[in-house]
């Protein structure tokens, strides 16, 4: 395979102290990651740490660089900021605001427990939020191993209640494992009861503790329900094809199918380190705070890593156990879904976001690795 030309990045992953949570959810993927010591520490699952974010903290002059670093080199117009849990950290929403005027679309992922009704109402305000909320089922069975007692679970429905009632244009990010995809179909009509219904993106645990959490083979009719009744749920899922995808992850016992992810996006951290995959914590390619800033910004997108994680089939078993609401973007690179299809979701639909992301395609589709 020849070299990869320079990528035509369209996003940033920000996860902001990924080891400090609210929740400690039995299969976090922190707490298998190898990345950092402090995840194969298991620090995640230790009581939260609370920060504070003002331009002037520690904090707050990391994740303003990393962000200004790559959002200015590759005139990025989607940031998309994660944890850990963002609204332990005291002042985050200044960031946020801050952040909000200098992309099309900004994507908060959080489990909205510590979500309040000011935090709603200052963001719909902002015009170009997108929250991503992690929820595995309306169902305490179904969600326990991201709760770990009926009565929180009960505080995480009530929370996430109140914000698909916001307005904001919401997804529901819901891990799939033995305990809620007997839930399935259920949970896909509890959202769709909402006056604003969300978008539901169910995708496997992964992880390289996943197996011990994983939907067993004769669990797999579960998914295969819901696909039966697309039609009633319509309004709350993915493009069918999505599905498509899904249950041939499940049917193959791991991905087959092309990734076109990391040539799109970039996954950051607010010590600064940086790594391909926002899927998939691979691999340190450096620090953007450090001297090395330039040289790193230089090599995404050249490193031999690149050459794997974009290569026709999975090469390396982290990317065989993933899939997530991601792999819409390659969807739409291997014309499993029309752009159109694409960009309904929030997060694409800015003309600009839609017109560099069929600018890669056509970028990709002419090039010699095509």
């Amino acid at each position: 395979m020849p070299p990869l030309a320079p990528l035509p990045l369209i996003g940033n992953d920000l996860v902001i102290n990924e080891d400090s949570c609210n929740l400690s959810c039995t299969y976090c993927l922190t707490g298998q990651s190898n990345l950092k010591e402090g995840h194969s520490l298991k620090l995640i699952f230790d009581p939260p740490k609370r920060d504070d974010y003002s331009p002037a903290s520690g904090l707050g002059k990391r994740i303003n660089t990393v962000a200004d670093r790559l959002g200015d080199r590759f005139g990025l117009p989607l940031l998309k900021v994660t944890g850990g849990e963002i609204f332990l950290v005291r002042g985050i929403m200044d960031f946020l605001e801050e952040q909000s005027a200098k992309y099309e679309v900004l994507v908060i992922q959080t489990n909205g427990v510590l979500v309040g009704d000011e935090h709603l109402a200052r963001m719909r305000s902002w015009g170009n939020v997108v929250l991503q909320v992690s929820l595995d089922s309306h169902l305490y069975p179904g969600n326990s191993y991201r709760v770990q007692s009926e009565s929180l679970h009960t505080k995480v429905v009530r929370a996430v209640s109140r914000i698909l009632d916001s307005g904001l244009p919401v997804e529901i990010y819901g891990v799939l494992n033995d305990r809620s995809v007997g839930e399935l179909p259920d949970f896909a009509g509890w959202l769709a009861s909402f006056d604003n219904p969300p978008t539901f993106f169910p995708f496997p645990v992964r992880g390289p503790d996943a197996a011990q959490f994983a939907v067993r083979p004769d669990q797999i009719g579960h998914i295969e329900e819901l696909v039966e009744r697309y039609d009633e749920f319509s309004q709350v899922l993915p493009p069918r094809a999505y599905f498509a995808r899904l249950l041939s992850f499940y049917r193959e016992g791991k991905r087959t199918f092309r990734c076109h992810l990391p040539r799109l996006v970039v996954s950051s951290f607010s010590d600064g380190v940086v790594t391909p995959c926002p899927n998939i914590w691979f691999s340190d390619m450096g620090n953007i705070l450090g001297e090395e800033s330039e040289n790193l910004l230089t090599k995404l997108g050249s490193s031999g890593l690149y050459q794997a994680l974009l290569a026709p089939k999975p090469r390396l078993s982290a990317c065989h156990g993933c899939f997530t609401p991601w792999d819409t973007l390659s969807m739409y690179f291997e014309d499993e879904i029309t752009l159109d299809e694409l960009c309904a979701a929030p997060t694409y639909a800015p003309p600009r976001i839609r017109g560099m992301i069929e600018h890669a395609k056509a970028e990709y589709l002419a090039s010699s690795d095509g």
